[in-house]
């Protein structure tokens, strides 16, 4: 191939009625290609590349450029992507969409919304299918420039859809509303709405419980209720994500009991109650101190067969906490691991922050060791918090283990860390002992 720097980065020069049950056929086994296993356990990109460059050129086939493509494209190397890509036009290799759409989303990661223009724009350059480019890239394409705050842009291309020959569906107007939603707000996202049903794109629950979710979070219960309805006449179904949306709502507006009523009324509309409703009846009786009524709605859901997920059980533990009701929600914390649930890095910082505040240190050592084997951190405060209480109680050791584990974690103490462990050695070893002037030289110059 041509062009590039002197280095070797240019180096890419029918069915039938089934009346009759039949027996599925036995899977076709795939052809390994060598090259392609090379490729993907290659140790780095550079490696990946030159292992492509010195293989034949019938062997640069579709699924080893593919895999290249997204290698280059997770490390970044976006100047390699374009090398790659006139390759894989000058070859008039087959591809698919799939290909571009993973390029437009690396792009819209990397914040480089023009590149994934760029790339949409020359799809039909290369060897795809006629239809090429498709909605679905379409919509990748959508959405990287709204997650880029290119929103402008975004619907200028949906309104110059037909010269693409590409029709707008709901998804499309979704990623729109998304962005007027976070930027504009209600009225600028229900005007983009009303554009909608006016080009005959028919709003999806997800058009709806957009919508809705961000009016219940506004405090505006009885206009999100109304837009249900509105639903419900043109035809859309709420799911259970609707109602729990419209609920949290009316929570957060004080009207627990007409939530309540509006859980076991959606069941009536054909509409099973989920695991996540019940939480966010529970989330709002546990935000203001009703346990007693929370720990109910579990047993009813307990009833019901469900069974109590992380969400669940990290509310009772956040509140409880909150509440100094930490033995409570150590229960909880360990309820919830014989029954079969990993904690995750929230309920393992909501669990040592809450033992740290009350200054039981020895289970919060032990939460604190099983956090940091699950690959999980607390934040360098509570680090901080858990140094200073376990100099105060003598156990100098326990402190700076601590230490040595944010120290690998390049976590930095902060001053009332430090005094209480310059304090705690003075006061067990002596201001001459060796371990001060470790202390000292590991906090380093300013």
């Amino acid at each position: 191939m041509a062009g590039g720097s002197s280095r070797t980065r240019c180096k890419f020069i029918k069915s039938y009625p089934n009346k009759i049950p039949r027996k599925k056929p036995p899977p076709i086994a795939l052809r390994p290609i060598p090259l392609l296993h090379r490729i993907k356990s290659a140790d780095s990109s550079d490696a990946a590349i030159e292992i492509f460059t010195s293989a034949d050129l019938q062997e640069q086939e579709y699924p080893v450029v593919s895999a290249l493509l997204y290698r280059l494209a997770r490390s970044k190397s976006f100047s390699d992507i374009d090398h790659l890509l006139k390759f894989i036009q000058s070859r008039q290799i087959r591809c698919k969409d799939t290909i571009f759409n993973a390029l437009i989303v690396h792009y819209g990661k990397a914040n480089l919304p023009e590149k994934a223009v760029e790339v949409f724009n020359s799809i039909k350059t290369f060897n795809c299918s006629p239809q090429s480019p498709t909605l679905q890239s379409f919509n990748f394409l959508l959405n990287t420039l709204v997650e880029a705050d290119q929103s402008r842009l975004a619907e200028t291309l949906i309104r110059r859809s037909a010269a693409l020959k590409i029709r707008p569906n709901s998804v499309s107007y979704n990623v729109l509303i998304k962005g007027r939603l976070r930027i504009g707000g209600w009225q600028s996202a229900h005007e983009l709405f009303d554009e909608m049903l006016l080009r005959g794109v028919r709003p999806s629950v997800v058009t709806y419980n957009m919508l809705i979710g961000f009016l219940s979070k506004h405090g505006r219960a009885d206009r999100a209720v109304a837009l249900k309805n509105s639903m419900d006449r043109h035809g859309t179904r709420p799911n259970a994500i609707t109602y729990a949306l419209l609920m949290e709502g009316l929570c957060l507006t004080g009207n627990y009991n007409s939530a309540k009523k509006m859980m076991f009324d959606m069941e009536y509309s054909g509409c099973e109650a989920k695991v996540m409703n019940y939480g966010v009846l529970i989330a709002d009786r546990a935000r203001r101190g009703e346990f007693d009524e929370a720990k109910a709605l579990v047993s009813e859901l307990k009833k019901r067969k469900f069974k109590p997920d992380l969400v669940i059980y990290s509310i009772f533990i956040n509140y409880l906490c909150a509440g100094g009701r930490v033995d409570e929600a150590y229960k909880m914390f360990v309820e919830m691991q014989l029954n079969g649930l990993k904690p995750n890095a929230a309920v393992y910082r909501m669990m040592v922050d809450g033992l740290c505040r009350i200054k039981d240190f020895g289970r919060c050592i032990g939460v604190l060791n099983s956090m940091l084997a699950g690959k999980h951190f607390p934040r360098s405060e509570t680090f901080s918090c858990m140094i200073v209480g376990l100099c105060e109680h003598g156990k100098l050791a326990d402190a700076l283990y601590l230490l040595f584990e944010m120290e690998k974690r390049k976590l930095g103490l902060d001053f009332n860390g430090w005094s209480a462990l310059v304090h705690a050695v003075c006061d067990e070893q002596g201001p001459g002992d060796g371990i001060l002037d470790e202390l000292i030289s590991t906090i380093g110059p300013e």
